[in-house]
This record gives C-alpha cells, structure tokens and sequence, in this order.
C-alpha cells in the first residue's frame, strides 16, 4: 500500500523578510571568493539585470529610490541561444538585459549587450515569488545567437540520473557579488551538505545546501549578485546546481535548486504544464476530508504502530447527499471513529465526529487488492445545504466511460509548491489496456480504470477525491491508490451504484479483513 496519501512533509517554507539579513536575499555574492581575471576561466557565465519596479517579487515592496533601479544576477550559458537564471530577477518584466564576456557585469560598455524582450523569457510555471526558492528558475531565448570566442561559451548540464550525494563531493559557486562596486565575478569552491546534516531544514523545492572554509564565520557566502549562477561539479566539470540565496536558519549556508529537477523545462519551458489553481469553497462544495487516526486504519497501523491516537492521517470524500459521504475503505477501515470536514475551504468548516457504527465497508474490499476499495459513511444529522456545501450527482448504471477523448476532471489536496491546496485538473480518460498493463492479475476492468503520470504531469491528489465527467458533470470516479510509476488508480462509480443506494446494513453484517 502506496503511502503517498495521508503522509504530509514537514515544509521548510520561509517569508523573504526572514531570509534577507544583511545581504539580502535575491540577487545573492560570493565571500572572499576568487576573482576571474581571465574569461577563458568563466566564458559560459553571463550577467543579467532588469527593471526591479517590475519584478513580481519586488514591486510590493518599492521604495521611491528602488523605482528606477535594476536588479542585477548571474547566469550561465548552455547554447549560443539558451541562457538559465532565477525566475525572480526577470519575472514580471517586460524586458532584460543579457551581457556576455565580461568579469563586471554593471560597465556600461559591454561588448555583449542583449535586450530580450517579455516572451523571450520563460519562467518556471510553478514559480511562487511569496515561497522562497520555489521553482525559481527562468531560461532566456535570445533571438540573435551569440557568437562563441575565447571568453564566450557554453558549459553542459548533468543527466537527469545524476545524484549529488557524497557529502564530500566539491562544487565551485559563481557568481557577480556585490561586495563593492563595479560588481566583478568570482567564483569559490564549497562543499555539499548530506541529506542528513540538513534533515532539520528541509524545504519545499528540496534545496541543496554547501557550505565552506572559505566563508565567514556563520557561514555565508552569497550576497547580492550571485543569483542564477551555476554550481558546477568539481568532478565532471558539468552544472549541478543553480544559486537562489542563503538560508539564515541554517548559519547562512548557501542554497541551490538540483538542476536535475528541471531538465524538461530546460529543454523545453512549454512542456512543464502549470499548477492548477486554488478551487474557491463552492467550486469544491461537494467535497469533504476524512481524518482518521493511523494507529487504528488497518491499511497504515503498522506504519503508526507506535503512534499516538492523536496523530492523524488525512483523506478526502466526496458528499453524496446531506447524510450520505464516500471514502475510500482503506481510509476509515479499523478505525473506532473518524472526523468528517465539511464546508472545507471557507473560513467556518464544520467537523463531525463519526464513530464506527456509522460506517460500511463495502462486503467485498479486501486490503490485499484494489477493487471495491470503498465506503459509506451516514451522518446522524443532516447536513445544511449552502453555497459552499453541496453534493454531486452519480452517473447512471448504465454509463461507459469508454471515449478514450473524454475528459474528466480530477479533484483533490496537492502539495505542489510547498503548500497543501484544493485543486482540480483535466485529464483525458485512458483505456482499460493501459490498466491492465500496469495492475496484471490484479486489473478487473469492471471495477478499475487509471490514467498515468505523463496525462497527469505527475499531478497526485490524496485519495478518496472525485473525477467528474466534464460531458455531464456528474460522478464517475474516485481515486484510490497509485502505482511505484506515479500512474493513478480509479474506482469507477457505475459499478457500485447498487450498493452505495441500498440501505445502510448493520454492524453485525460488516467483515473485518486481517
């Protein structure tokens, strides 16, 4: 059993103000580090800067002297047309300059200066300027190719297997810190922290850390400049890393985004789709969460064997009527009572308490497979209709989702930029073949139907959520588990439509499955 549904991270999620100390936080410089004197050393480095009055993550926080301004970063260079930076120094912008071949990126008499218009710059679509870090990374299209000499060049990026994880492993940092005017490049050879010496600061965008003997004593080693420049491996000579600030929480130790997180927008920026929105509480009216205590779900209880029955593991349901609500079995089996949510997205939810006596399990869910992977839970009182609680119809017994065209929409708690939201995105239906060759012996093609990570761009949602038919608006699935290759699981509404009608059996009908 797949544990993706109920366990949450402990996010390391940081408001700028909290990052800026005495550099500051965007644009970061690199301490005591070495000067390039000569280009040949550094020719795939460039400079960037852009109107800062602009920029999404500054205009807010303008001063009257900052309007005029501009926000200066490193960048590296992968083609004569391709240039990688951080999404902050150009996002919002309507234009950006590019120089190229030069150690003080703030002359004014670049030989190479490039003005790149807004839709030559593409910045990561999951990019949050309010979350530190967060996919922060841009590439910058340039529309005439520079022209590769002996101070202007190109490096190359890792293979998306590479795994930075020997603790002693050396990277060299490079960047245009701003440690005194004209900004000039260095660059400084550090270490790359283990997993285990950052456990305690983990955050979002999972964010590697280096440190060095180098720096000053808290550890710092950027400053304003060194945004967008590139870690490069000291073993294979290839960029690892890209530069996005210091972390005050962790000493001042530099922070880098593992560029293999980002290949695919690398290689192509339309290709990475964007986060579907927050749904609002009445997009969402029919749905509700489940939260249950893990040492008592028969499905988790070895994972929270020692827990406390405080610790609870999170799900969602769907809302059928005012006192009918559907989960997954997996989600309240075992349990001597569970939390309903309702009303889940407004500032007033409202939590009922449902003891075991309220909930069926359907007769033929068996915790070794995946099919009838449901239940029932009946509310004492009903619920009040409003705006923002509702309930959502079932499609009728006959109904096929059999068009391989069809769309439907999948509803559901994502953690996909740091922070747990509500959401929903469309995915075309896939046929049963596609199941069968994921679940072999386990596929029944009456009760079971998936869609995979390449229609879902890797999208996961906590289980027990529902699909709706975009053609009718009505229920045809809910997800259920997911596979070790991130494809989805649906339990098809059709199929059980006799038992979820039929009326609530007792508790001395209901199995127990070991």
């Amino acid at each position: 059993m797949n544990l993706l549904h109920g366990l949450f991270l402990v996010l390391f999620i940081v408001e700028f103000s909290e990052l800026q100390g005495k550099h500051g936080f965007f644009s970061q410089a690199l301490l005591k580090g070495e000067v390039i004197e000569n280009m040949s050393q550094a020719k795939f480095i460039a400079g960037i800067y852009a109107p800062k009055k602009y920029l999404y993550a500054f205009k807010d926080k303008l001063t009257d002297a900052d309007r005029e301004t501009e926000i200066v970063c490193t960048a590296f260079i992968l083609s004569k047309t391709e240039i990688i930076t951080n999404a902050h120094c150009v996002a919002g912008a309507p234009y950006a300059y590019v120089v190229a071949g030069t150690k003080f990126v703030s002359d004014e008499n670049q030989k190479i200066k490039i003005k790149v218009k807004k839709e030559n710059l593409a910045y990561h679509p999951h990019f949050d300027h309010l979350i530190v870090g967060a996919f922060d990374i841009a590439k910058v299209t340039l529309k005439t190719p520079l022209e590769f000499s002996d101070t202007v060049g190109s490096i190359k990026l890792v293979d998306k297997d590479y795994k930075l994880n020997n603790s002693s492993e050396v990277v060299t940092v490079y960047g245009y810190g701003v440690l005194n005017l004209p900004m000039i490049l260095r660059r400084c050879d550090a270490n790359y922290i283990s997993d285990v010496e950052r456990a305690n600061t983990f955050d979002p965008v999972q964010a590697l850390y280096f440190t060095t003997g180098e720096a000053t004593n808290d550890g710092e080693i950027l400053t304003p400049g060194d945004s967008g420049g590139p870690v490069v491996s000291k073993t294979n000579g290839k960029i690892v890393g890209i530069n996005v600030g210091t972390n005050e929480t962790t000493g001042g130790r530099g922070m880098f985004l593992p560029i293999t997180l980002f290949l695919d927008f690398i290689h192509d920026p339309k290709s990475v789709k964007p986060i579907p929105p927050s749904l609002t509480p009445n997009e969402a009216k029919f749905m509700a969460d489940i939260a249950a205590p893990g040492k008592f779900l028969t499905a988790f209880k070895d994972s929270y064997a020692d827990a406390d029955e405080d610790v609870q593991i999170q799900f969602n349901a769907i809302i059928l009527s005012e006192t009918e609500i559907l989960t997954c079995a997996d989600h309240v089996h075992g349990a001597p009572y569970v939390y309903v949510t309702v009303n889940k997205l407004s500032r007033n939810p409202t939590e009922l308490k449902v003891t075991e006596d309220q909930i069926e399990i359907h007769e033929k869910y068996a915790l070794s497979g995946l099919t009838f992977n449901v239940a029932k839970i009946t509310l004492k009182e009903p619920l009040e209709f409003n705006d923002n609680v509702g309930s959502i119809d079932l499609v009728d017994k006959d109904y096929k989702l059999n068009d391989p065209s069809e769309i439907v929409s999948v509803y559901g708690d994502m953690i996909l930029d740091g922070t747990q939201r509500t959401r929903r995105f469309d995915i075309k239906y896939l046929n049963s073949g596609i199941c069968k060759s994921k679940l072999g012996d386990q596929f029944d093609a009456n009760h079971l139907m998936c869609f995979n990570s390449v229609e879902s761009k890797g999208y996961l949602c906590t289980f027990g959520g529902p699909m709706v038919s975009k053609k009718n608006n009505k229920l045809v699935g809910m997800t259920i588990d997911d596979l070790s290759d991130n494809s989805v699981i649906f339990q098809p509404i059709a199929p059980l439509l006799d038992w979820i009608r039929k009326p609530k059996v007792g508790r001395n009908q209901r199995r127990r499955m070991a």
